[in-house]
């Protein structure tokens, strides 16, 4: 399967540095603007998976999209006590919870919220099941990326220093023989 997975287009959240795994965000207008100039061409993909959150739906929209399938197993991680929080607020309100999150930890989980394992399960779930098609378009977010990058060069899943989740509004290609996952190009920013 080829899988071409499309992250959101930049939100006002972003900007601004806040987390909001779960928590709706809103594309900017000048994301919006940007994305309508596109002319994206779905007619290759046998299938379009879209997370449910309104980024994403938003991206589809702005980018004329039709057809696609809501799934919450390709939303992003939900991240509980820090939705809506910046980096340094999450660090003041939660030092040894935010200093947890930091090491990419598979099992920690935020307080209210969710594991880098239980979030890696349900896009494995996600991914085996996406396979029966040939052309998959997901439209998706930054962790979702992230696993799939990790698979595909060979490193482990959890720990490091950084996340692979590729830039707003950027195609990243990945050819899935499941188990078996390859990177054709990553974090190719989409342009009108």
């Amino acid at each position: 399967m080829r899988l071409d997975c499309l992250r959101h287009g930049l939100t006002v959240e972003n900007t601004m540095g806040i987390y909001h795994g779960t928590t709706d965000g809103t594309l900017t207008a000048e994301q919006k603007d940007e994305l309508a100039r596109i002319r994206f061409d779905v007619s290759r993909y046998d299938f379009i998976y879209c997370s449910p959150l309104r980024r994403c739906v938003e991206t589809a929209q702005c980018l004329r999209i039709q057809g696609c399938t809501a799934d919450v197993r390709i939303a992003e991680r939900n991240f509980g006590i820090f939705e809506g929080l910046t980096a340094p607020e999450c660090a003041a309100r939660y030092p040894e919870e935010f200093a947890s999150f930091q090491k990419f930890d598979a099992e920690f989980e935020i307080p209210s919220g969710e594991s880098r394992k239980d979030h890696l399960e349900r896009i494995v779930v996600w991914l085996q099941e996406a396979c029966s098609y040939q052309q998959v378009l997901a439209i998706t977010h930054g962790g979702t990326i992230d696993f799939l990058y990790r698979m595909a060069s060979g490193m482990d899943l959890h720990g490091g220093s950084r996340m692979f989740s590729a830039s707003n509004a950027s195609l990243s290609t990945f050819d899935v023989h499941w188990p078996r996952v390859e990177l054709t190009f990553y974090d190719h920013r989409l342009v009108a």
